[in-house]
């Protein structure tokens, strides 16, 4: 039985330490590795856009998915190098209701992922996504801390 591992990528130094982790485990037992990013969508600078939340005029999802798509991949090089048993998936939406879906329709086996993103100050005040997933995913999740 082939294992698959979801690892959530934003970026951080969390999120890299989890997906080298996940190597670890992929090394072990052949698994396949779904890499994910839920890319935030940036709040418009002008002010009426700033107060309702809306995205500047010229973001387009395109953008988004390229962008993610180009941080997957050079998370991906810089800690594995090969192309073999990976696949990327952008996904906007909510972190945590995104991370717990992919898990469910991908039907891995365990998340793996960093316990801090890049928007630590946010997380004070909302609750953390890798707190949010562990309580309510389909699976194991294993989270790693990077001390400051």
């Amino acid at each position: 039985m082939s294992q698959r591992i979801l690892v959530p990528i934003d970026g951080s130094t969390s999120a890299r330490k989890a997906l080298e982790h996940a190597c670890l485990v992929r090394r072990a037992t052949q698994a396949r590795i779904h890499l994910l990013h839920v890319p935030e969508v940036p709040i418009a600078k002008d002010a009426l856009g700033a107060k309702v939340g809306a995205a500047p005029a010229d973001y387009t999802p395109e953008k988004g998915r390229l962008a993610g798509e180009r941080l997957l991949e050079e998370a991906w090089q810089a800690v594995a190098g090969d192309a073999e048993d990976v696949t990327y998936h952008v996904v906007e939406g909510r972190p945590a209701q995104v991370i717990v879906q992919q898990a469910t329709d991908l039907g891995v086996d365990m998340i793996v992922m960093g316990s801090r993103g890049l928007s630590d100050l946010k997380s004070l005040v909302v609750g953390s996504v890798s707190h949010k997933v562990s309580h309510i995913a389909p699976c194991p999740v294993i989270t790693l801390h990077v001390p400051d």
